[in-house]
């Protein structure tokens, strides 16, 4: 190899250099466009997974105070101090329910109600729960 042939080759070499440093911007620009890409379409489907458990939280919860009430036939229901302190927004309600006293023919049924009004951008919800007066005991 001689002397010109050493010198064009370094001379293709630094070319190559040169034209791999506007590569390099453009796969940072495509890296940027893909992670903002990702970022814009993960973020919401997470917020709204995180939505739908509170929501399911809420109602599994109110579930469970409702089966837990002493005195479910009393006009007086209240709720515990523990999902007070969770729901402080929540509320229970106590109505008769005559209508399903004709589908299974007994007398008594109260529904009892625990409403929670739009929080955070979710939608009111309510859970229900109907009971029926033990044998021997009368209907409020």
């Amino acid at each position: 190899m001689n002397a010109r042939a050493a010198g064009a080759l370094c001379q293709q070499i630094s070319c190559w250099r040169t034209s791999r440093n506007g590569s390099l911007m453009a796969e940072l620009i495509i890296a940027a466009v893909i992670t903002g890409v990702v970022s814009l379409t993960v973020g919401p489907a997470v917020s709204a997974i995180l939505r739908q458990q509170e929501r399911r939280r809420f109602e599994t919860l109110a579930k469970v105070e409702l089966g837990n009430l002493q005195n479910p036939q009393a006009n007086r229901s209240v709720l515990s101090d523990w999902f007070l302190r969770r729901y402080p927004d929540a509320t229970i309600s106590c109505d008769a329910a005559p209508a399903l006293d004709e589908v299974l023919l007994m007398a008594g049924a109260v529904r009892l109600t625990i409403q929670r009004p739009e929080v955070n951008g979710m939608p009111a919800q309510s859970v229900s729960l109907v009971f029926w007066p033990a044998t021997g005991e009368e209907a409020p």
